[in-house]
């Protein structure tokens, strides 16, 4: 498949994705009875660090903007349909293909033309050696088993980009000491914690007790759901009663989410299997930021 230059002239899709915990949730096409399509009216209640920010994709900018300097107009490659990426400056006769396993999600939350996405699972995407530039993905690692499946994306990366390839991914990373899920709960209730994204990733952290195993992303609005007169404590904080109704809907997503340290991320990327080494590492300022880290890695030819 050969991707379309980058042009900028979109004339469809919505500008937004549902995140939930890192795992992009697929918008329906035209069918208001399947359960995504009440979700989607709740978009503005997930932002950061759930999505990224803008803040986020100007780290993205600059750092690819260094590698655009000195090597001229990147062939992109992004897990994923995150519609910031596509937006990105990006220079005349940049290659652009994006690869995201669901078309629902391409058909709805791409920006680009249906040339520029390819519908294809990330370990299995027929691209050839060294024909991507710079890999993009925003907080993607976690829906992946690991150790194998994770392993097995690092290792495909290293195939398919260049000798000069850049690695540019917003992770999400566990805090080096874990919280307990009661601790969350009590900050919750008590007014500690600001917004529903953040909410939902310090459970599913909490919750998770090795990435081997991961956490099922239901169990966070489980917990939550569990706060006893959940009601009046929203209402309390101010928290709109479509929180209320979001949390119940959200309780049944049976994906798994498998999630790192930043420190075993890096090994992964630069040791086991390792090909890459860390270029630059850039902390956002919004709440739990330091779990959101964006991080440039440099192939290792």
């Amino acid at each position: 498949m050969q991707p379309l230059v980058v042009t900028h002239t979109s004339r469809r899709k919505i500008p937004w994705v549902v995140y939930i915990s890192g795992v992009a949730t697929t918008p329906v096409n035209q069918d208001p009875s399947a359960p995504f399509a009440r979700w989607l009216r709740f978009h503005s209640f997930l932002g950061p660090p759930q999505q990224p920010s803008e803040q986020d994709l100007a780290f993205c900018r600059d750092i690819a903007g260094g590698w655009i300097r000195e090597r001229g107009a990147p062939r992109v490659l992004s897990l994923g349909v995150t519609p910031g990426y596509y937006g990105l400056p990006w220079p005349e006769g940049t290659g652009m293909l994006a690869v995201d396993v669901s078309q629902a999600m391409i058909d709805n939350v791409w920006p680009g033309e249906n040339d520029t996405a390819l519908c294809a699972n990330w370990l299995s995407m027929d691209l050839p050696p060294g024909s991507r530039d710079i890999a993009l993905c925003d907080g993607g690692l976690p829906i992946l088993d690991y150790p194998r499946a994770q392993h097995d994306l690092v290792r495909i990366l290293h195939r398919v980009l260049s000798d000069e390839g850049l690695c540019l991914f917003r992770m999400f990373v566990l805090p080096e000491e874990r919280e307990a899920p009661e601790a969350v709960l009590r900050e919750f209730v008590e007014g500690e914690i600001g917004n529903l994204s953040c909410l939902v990733l310090r459970m599913n952290m909490a919750l998770q007790t090795s990435a081997d195993e991961g956490v099922v992303i239901g169990k966070a609005y489980d917990a939550i759901w569990s706060v006893p007169r959940l009601d009046e404590v929203l209402a309390r904080l101010g928290w709109s009663p479509e929180h209320m109704t979001l949390i119940e809907e959200c309780r049944g997503i049976t994906s798994q989410w498998h999630v790192l340290t930043l420190r075993e991320t890096l090994d992964m990327f630069c040791l086991h299997p390792g090909g890459f080494r860390v270029q630059e590492v850039r902390t956002p300022s919004y709440d739990l930021g330091e779990r959101c880290p964006t991080v440039a890695l440099a192939k290792i030819p």
